[in-house]
């Protein structure tokens, strides 16, 4: 009798605590629910850009001048239809598309709004890049005539390592990132805050075209990835998080010798 009350007892749940296990777990299972729960915030906000996208590229275009300055005209579709060329060309570096490294071609435009002058950015789209990185690709001549495409400006700012020195009077100019007020500057001339994103995209053989073609691609990536990427992520950290639980239980209880006994005892 007195044998098998100690072997109940023996049995019973109790905390051996593992000062180096469970200082571990405190630090890392509240990081990797923030982790979790910071990675279904962005599955959300991307939904949110991706749904104010349809809506508003699914309304008709409007003529670039009547749009109301101060207004938020994300992902609104317009037509610019007065415009004049201008010679100046950025190429934004480090673009990579189908596995080429490109340009992404930015030429100001003089349009007219209410009789005053007004310059818009207008982006014209990826163009693959040589093998030669000194040697800058041909930039094909715009073509006269309307231009239509979405208005687009970027959440936050592209990393910069340096600040980049831009040199005068030298096209086309090579950027690292797209900053409209600097460029807004550097032209001395008053550009509106939003790209135009040209939405005609063009049907390129990437195996077949030489790297010395001056071909245009839009096809423009508005989120770095889908909504269920991040949803897929958030669940990678959750069940991280609970395995972390588990294992810190168990490493600082006796819950294995439970589960051992009890196991034990069922192949009697």
């Amino acid at each position: 009798m007195d044998d098998e009350l100690q072997s109940q007892q023996a049995i019973l749940f109790h905390w051996q605590w593992n000062k180096k296990i469970l200082g571990f777990a405190l630090i890392f299972f509240p990081l990797m629910l923030s982790l979790g729960f910071w990675q279904l915030d962005r599955a959300e906000q991307k939904q949110a850009i991706l749904t104010a996208q349809k809506l508003r590229m699914g309304v008709e275009a409007v003529d670039f001048a009547s749009l109301v300055a101060d207004a938020d005209n994300q992902f609104t579709n317009v037509v610019v239809t007065d415009v004049a060329n201008d010679e100046r060309v950025f190429l934004v570096d480090n673009k990579v598309r189908h596995g080429r490294p490109g340009y992404e071609v930015l030429m100001p435009l003089k349009n007219s709004v209410g009789g005053s002058e007004q310059w818009l950015l207008v982006n014209r789209g990826w163009l693959a890049g040589g093998a030669d990185r000194s040697v800058l690709p041909l930039v094909p001549v715009l073509e006269a005539g309307p231009i239509s495409g979405y208005l687009y400006r970027s959440q936050g700012k592209g990393i910069v390592l340096k600040d980049q020195a831009w040199a005068k009077n030298e096209w086309p100019l090579v950027i690292q990132t797209v900053d409209i007020e600097k460029i807004s500057a550097h032209l001395a001339v008053d550009i509106y805050p939003y790209l135009l994103r040209v939405v005609e995209s063009s049907a390129i053989d990437y195996e077949r075209s030489s790297e010395e073609s001056a071909v245009l691609e839009t096809g423009w990536q508005v989120v770095n990835a889908l909504p269920e990427k991040s949803i897929a992520y958030a669940f990678q950290w959750f069940a991280m998080a609970l395995a972390l639980l588990i294992l810190t239980v168990f490493a600082n209880s006796n819950l294995a010798e439970i589960l051992r006994t009890r196991k034990g005892d069922d192949q009697k």
